[in-house]
């Protein structure tokens, strides 16, 4: 009965997925930067104040949102790669928790001041005008946070044979992952026209592993599989499900926005 209900979900999950890239593919512009606008417009306003022009073409995602989600994209490469805690499941210590508070404090008040003026010369509501370089900066390390609670949190719900050991477990490893970020952040900040393609690609590739990976973990969770795996290769039908839920939720955010506003580029009179 087990096998017969996974068969179940495993045919449902890969043609859901399957007609989730479909859908995709062919209902977005065939332009591959336009396709990444609508990856980018299901979390991000995309004001063009707010975003950085790269050979004269706004990137997918507004300057801390790139921030964001090429941060928590190189958080989970440099954990699971460098780092190799591709089975650590405990959260990083308590003092690292403190930084990762700082983050989201400077994430969040930055992102409250820019919404208070649209102007990059006007003084927000703390008092001192909004910054591009400070935008990325902040939605980085915001980035960089989420991989180190992401990181833990899908170790220890995919993997049968997870480690008890902490996924970041010192300053000097804490160190490498914010210097990777400032690395990063300052390369894009460049605005070299040839990071176009590079920038947009890696930066929808965020979006959609961040999704992704919660949409695996969910469905996991739901069926009763946590803490059944052992290889990669063995996550595919996960995937599956996870592909679907990021189609979901990114899909019908889009539609929600398009109905509403006509546009995925800004908001209409704002930005």
């Amino acid at each position: 009965m087990r096998q017969q209900s996974i068969r179940r979900w495993a045919w449902a999950g890969g043609v859901l997925a399957a007609c989730a890239v479909l859908a995709f593919l062919l209902l977005t512009p065939p332009a591959l930067l336009r396709k990444l606008d609508y990856i980018g417009a299901g979390v991000c306003h995309r004001y063009a104040t707010h975003s950085f022009f790269l050979a004269g073409r706004q990137l997918p995602l507004c300057q801390r949102c790139t921030g964001t989600f090429t941060g928590a994209l190189l958080g989970l490469t440099l954990q699971w790669g460098l780092l190799r805690r591709r089975r650590a499941w405990r959260f990083p210590p308590y003092w690292i928790w403190g930084f990762m508070a700082l983050f989201f404090l400077l994430w969040g008040l930055d992102g409250f001041n820019s919404f208070t003026t649209f102007n990059q010369d006007a003084s927000g509501w703390l008092g001192y005008a909004p910054q591009p370089w400070l935008r990325l900066l902040s939605g980085t390390l915001m980035g960089l946070s989420m991989s180190l609670l992401l990181v833990p949190a899908f170790n220890l719900t995919v993997w049968g044979d997870g480690l008890p050991e902490q996924t970041v477990q010192s300053g000097s490893e804490l160190a490498l992952l914010v210097a990777g970020g400032l690395l990063q952040a300052a390369l894009i900040y460049s605005c070299a026209g040839w990071l176009l393609y590079p920038v947009a690609v890696y930066s929808a590739a965020g979006v959609l592993g961040m999704f992704l990976l919660l949409g695996m973990m969910v469905w996991v969770m739901a069926v009763g599989l946590d803490q059944s795996y052992t290889r990669w290769r063995q996550l595919w039908l996960p995937a599956c499900w996870g592909i679907v839920f990021a189609a979901l939720i990114l899909g019908g955010m889009v539609l929600l926005r398009f109905f509403l506003m006509r546009t995925i580029d800004g908001v209409p009179g704002v930005g």
